[in-house]
């Protein structure tokens, strides 16, 4: 975006401070693309996608992790709760001490070593060791390039991490990785990055490589505190297997803690019966109906019996072209011969008997139904693993060709999304080459809300959006959702990139995410930058906490104070009044803003929240929009505290020392207005908006008694 000249229809106010664009009929974009004709707001996308795996008998194959609550926020600092979690009853495995030497001596190490065998645990530990043990620990973004990091402005005593770094290098990597080493070294910082390969990336840096502990014995006992017995602790190493994470290993010690048997604590954990069950299942050679019963149900769980058959009979006709079933008489040399089809076919009897499914009788909205699933949901899983490993690409195909067909149907959409971010654990590649890569750049004319094209891409971006509820897998949906916000990819994928952002993907990685959504905002055109804009209102609402909810605020405040007044900047502090905008006009759950509850809950952000109102309040192209938004936020303060006039007091003095008295008599008599409206009227916010307005005016007066004395 060009920063030479203010852009057709930005104006700037009498004091030289820009404005945003005024509203423009729809243009097309960049690459001559038309606006849909129907976009479905950011936050609806989201409320629909959370209504939809929350909603009570929908089996989307992640069980009780999928749970919104159960994932973390990934970037940033690291809370001491959980900095305590991993350290307690840390066993130091046989790098940790070379690791500690490289640590001190050159302030930074990358830790290489597979997935699952403690990269992350063992990095805190270090950064605890050779820090004071109350040191803060943030987690950077694995998306910084090398010449961001080199820029970094690091803390003084402050631990970093940066797991899963993929960010982009340049030719100077060893003059970066210097400029790291010597900003660490003079702060009395320490940074530990992980990777599970070696690379040119860390190619200047000390690298170790990382094993878990030998010894799993000592995990176990140093876990469960003296709680599980010596003769237990026997029994479960030796009935552990080989590949085993010690996430798992931590996991199990907490069951055998809580009174498992060491074979049960295993098995529940690994969920050995299940995948023994699919395993021995494949191995005895299914026929190729049973199959496709399997993988029907693999990515539509819970559908009707009739429904279940409709798509069924898709994929059978699909297949047929793509893998043709052999003449009769002919059996394939890995399998044993078909039995005889009987007379009548018994495709439910079959289905019935078959030890991997079973049929419920459940009641949907008070009306009986039979759905068809998968016996165990846990079995999904191995039952994409075992199809991974034994069939070829035709079957896959002809699985691509189906899904693409089905895919029309808005109801099975997210079911479909939830089985390739189940498939995306055994083979990502297919995943990406048939899905995510062909999908996220899909285009259809006119664009409508309900096109082929527009679900397929909105597809990918669930998909993304399930594999964040996969430790492992999150940061790979963050990896290709950075790819998508490239500048070189598709107006599709940008699209995507959009709503992945401001989604689940946002709460776990918001610092990725505001940066993101900030470079797609400067897009010209009619669809994407006023999509993203309207997209931080999303990343808004789907932080888990106020800690989130702040970054976000603060992201756009700094933008706000760097961009005003600038005459080159006016186009770009324009997106930035309208993205913090989007923000206070968010609605949670019950309909009102949820700024005003954040304002509730942390009244330390009164002077951000203040600043950035009183910037919205004095430009005209958005003024009206913000006095209703002020309007709703003052509303809603009644239904968060009981002292709503505190609370609009606390605001209004920050107000009252930024605004102007002109500005302030224009807004006492605007808002007064507008909220004197007949739509506008509530019961008991009357006294809240005169407690704000009397409070601007009180600082005002202060701010003149101050100056008088200053004057004498």
């Amino acid at each position: 975006m060009s920063a030479d000249a203010p852009a057709e229809g930005v104006h700037t106010d009498d004091d030289g401070q820009p404005f945003q664009p005024v509203d423009d009929p729809p243009e097309a974009d960049e690459q001559g693309v038309l606006p849909p004709a129907e976009h479905v707001p950011v936050n609806q996308l989201i409320n629909v996608f959370h209504s939809n795996v929350d909603a009570g008998g929908a089996n989307f194959g992640f069980g009780a992790a999928a749970g919104w609550t159960s994932r973390r926020a990934v970037s940033g600092p690291m809370s001491r709760d959980r900095v305590d979690a991993l350290t307690r009853y840390f066993v130091e495995p046989g790098p940790f001490g070379p690791a500690i030497q490289a640590l001190r001596r050159t302030s930074v190490v990358t830790l290489c070593g597979p997935e699952g065998c403690g990269k992350l645990t063992g990095a805190v530990n270090l950064l605890v060791r050779v820090l004071d043990g109350t040191a803060p620990i943030v987690r950077l973004s694995s998306t910084k390039s090398l010449r961001e990091l080199a820029d970094h402005r690091f803390d003084k005593g402050t631990g970093y991490l940066l797991p899963g770094w993929f960010g982009d290098v340049d030719r100077e990597a060893e003059l970066h990785w210097e400029r790291v080493q010597g900003k660490l070294r003079e702060r009395g910082s320490f940074l530990v990055v992980t990777s599970s390969e070696e690379d040119r990336r860390t190619a200047a840096t000390a690298r170790i490589e990382w094993s878990p502990p030998e010894d799993w014995a000592a995990v176990i006992r140093a876990h469960s505190g003296g709680g599980v017995a010596d003769a237990d602790i026997a029994k479960a190493v030796e009935a552990l297997p080989e590949a085993v994470t010690m996430a798992c290993l931590v996991e199990i010690t907490d069951r055998l803690v809580h009174g498992l048997s060491p074979v049960e604590a295993i098995s529940s954990v690994l969920r050995e019966a299940a995948k023994s069950q699919v395993r021995t299942w494949f191995e005895q050679g299914p026929t190729r109906e049973q199959v496709l019963d399997v993988t029907v149900l693999a990515f539509l769980p819970g559908l009707s019996e009739r429904r279940f058959g409709d798509v069924r009979a898709s994929l059978k006709a699909t297949l047929a072209e793509m893998v043709p079933e052999p003449p009769p008489g002919t059996d394939s040399a890995d399998r044993p011969p078909s039995p005889a089809e009987a007379a009548f076919p018994q495709a439910r009897g079959r289905q019935r008997d078959n030890p991997l499914i079973q049929i419920r009788q459940v009641n949907v909205d008070g009306w009986p139904r039979r759905l068809i699933e998968l016996r165990d949901p846990e079995a999904q899983r191995f039952v994409f693993a075992e199809m991974t490993g034994r069939f070829d690409e035709h079957f896959w195909d002809a699985v691509r060709i189906w899904l693409e067909g089905i895919l029309i149907r808005p109801e099975l959409s997210l079911h479909i999304a939830a089985g390739l971010a189940r498939l995306a654990a055994s083979s990502f590649d297919e995943v990406e080459i048939s899905y995510l890569d062909p999908w996220s750049i899909a285009t259809g004319r006119g664009e409508p809300a309900r096109s082929h094209a527009r679900q397929k891409r909105l597809t990918t971006v669930h998909v993304l959006w399930l594999m964040c509820f996969d430790e492992d897998l999150a940061p790979v949906a963050l990896r290709v959702a950075s790819g998508w916000a490239a500048r070189d990819s598709t107006h599709g994928q940008k699209y995507n990139a959009i709503i992945a952002f401001s989604g689940v993907l946002g709460r776990l990685y918001s610092i990725e995410a505001v940066k993101n959504l900030w470079r797609l905002a400067g897009n010209r055109g009619a669809v994407l930058g006023p999509l993203a804009t309207e997209a931080f209102g999303g990343l808004f609402l789907s932080q888990e906490d106020t800690a989130g909810q702040e970054r976000v605020i603060r992201f756009l405040e700094d933008k706000i104070k760097k961009l005003r007044g600038i005459p080159g900047r006016i186009e770009l502090y324009g997106i930035a009044l309208r993205a913090v905008l989007a923000v206070y006009r968010t609605d949670d759950q019950q309909g009102r803003p949820l700024a005003a509850r954040l304002l509730c809950e942390r009244p330390d952000l009164a002077d951000a929240i203040g600043y950035t109102w009183s910037v919205l309040l004095v430009n005209r192209p958005v003024r009206h929009s913000a006095l209703a938004a002020l309007h709703a936020n003052l509303d809603a303060l009644r239904y968060r505290s009981e002292q709503p006039e505190v609370i609009a007091r606390r605001l209004g003095d920050v107000l009252g020392g930024l605004l102007s008295k002109d500005q302030r008599d224009e807004l006492a008599e605007d808002f007064t207005a507008f909220a004197a409206r007949p739509a506008n009227r509530r019961d008991g916010a009357n006294p809240v908006t005169a407690a704000l307005l009397s409070a601007i005016e009180r600082a005002q007066r202060r701010i003149g008694e101050d100056r008088d004395l200053s004057d004498h």
